[in-house]
């Protein structure tokens, strides 16, 4: 299982192994089977591979045990998605540019080139992820503000991703993707959907 939190630490701060940069244990084992009110214990780390305009290189991510029914939580920073290398905040800036300022795909790869490795071939996955989420990504922005809640026809969904865009873009971005994960667990262009 994997718990998001915010911090204000950049991605170079968990290149190395600092307990300082991670929450306390959790005070009770999140599993539902479980649950049991023991604090968690710490579980060493483990790296993952991490890039973003300012880093690139793998960081480390605290993990945490219960001592009861000997299942992990991974706890894993605001800016990271799960399983996948980008930078969230780099990705909802490209998805920004593409469907806000209406710059196209190669414009946007031509300008980020120099300091961001990513490719066509990644920016379309992230696209049509989003786009094949879009059920999901309505439940969840419905759940953390009715302002989020469209009224009428449900819109095509180019339209969809603007309004929704211009919507998330005035909300500080950190607080957003850990108000996301913690309403469903999930990353909006995570691989699961809902029908």
């Amino acid at each position: 299982m994997q718990r998001v939190f915010l911090s204000d630490a950049p991605a170079k701060d968990f290149s190395t192994q600092n307990n300082e940069l991670f929450p306390n244990a959790p005070e009770k084992c999140p599993f539902g089977d479980c649950g049991l009110p023991v604090k968690m214990k710490k579980h060493g780390y483990y790296t993952r591979f991490f890039i973003n305009k300012s880093f690139s290189g793998h960081i480390y991510i605290r993990r945490y045990i219960c001592p009861v029914c000997g299942r992990t939580v991974s706890m894993l920073p605001a800016f990271c998605f799960t399983r996948i290398q980008y930078s969230a905040i780099e990705i909802m800036n490209i998805f920004y540019e593409i469907y806000l300022e209406g710059i196209s795909l190669n414009g946007v790869i031509k300008r980020i080139k120099a300091t961001l490795p990513i490719d066509r071939r990644h920016i379309n996955y992230y696209k049509r992820r989003l786009v094949k989420n879009r059920s999901k990504i309505q439940y969840a922005l419905n759940l953390i503000s009715p302002e989020f809640i469209f009224a009428g026809n449900a819109p095509e969904n180019q339209i969809w991703l603007k309004k929704i865009l211009e919507k998330i873009r005035n909300m500080p971005q950190l607080s957003f993707l850990y108000e996301y994960f913690k309403t469903i667990n999930e990353t909006f262009i995570s691989k699961s959907m809902i029908a």
